[in-house]
C-alpha cells in the first residue's frame, strides 16, 4: 500500500486527480491515502513530481531502518554486554511472535470464503 512522505509532499494534488478510486484526499495541505479504498494501482506513485509517495519496498526499507535505529538508541542507554544481549534477544522474540501472527492472519485471509 503506498504511503505519503508528508515532508516531501508539495500539495500539487496530482495524485488526488489521478486516483481512479478517489482514495486520496488532502489533509492540512498534504496528501493522505485511505488504505481501505486504495487498490494499489500505483498511479499516484508514477504521477508524483517529487516522489513523495513511497512504494511497498521503500516502506519496508524505512521500517527496518527505523527499527534498527530504535534498537541502537535503546542499546546506547544500557551498560554492560549482558544487558545489551538480553535486549536484542527480547526484541527478536517479539518480532518472531509478531511474524507468526502476521503469517497466520495471511493464511486465514487467503483461505477466507467470499
Amino acid at each position: 500500500m503506498p504511503l505519503v512522505n508528508k515532508n516531501k509532499c508539495v500539495s500539487c494534488k496530482k495524485c488526488v486527480k489521478k486516483c481512479p478510486v478517489n482514495a486520496i484526499k488532502m489533509v492540512k495541505g498534504k496528501a493522505l491515502i485511505n488504505e481501505d479504498k486504495c487498490i494499489n494501482c500505483g498511479k499516484c506513485i508514477k504521477i508524483c513530481p517529487v516522489k513523495a509517495i513511497l512504494k511497498d519496498k521503500e516502506i519496508v526499507k524505512a521500517g527496518i531502518k527505523s527499527n534498527i535505529q530504535e534498537t541502537k538508541d535503546s542499546l546506547s542507554k544500557l551498560k554492560g554486554k549482558k544487558a545489551k544481549k538480553r535486549l536484542v534477544k527480547s526484541q527478536i522474540r517479539q518480532l518472531k511472535r509478531h511474524q507468526k501472527v502476521l503469517r497466520g492472519t495471511m493464511k486465514k485471509l487467503k483461505n477466507m470464503k467470499l
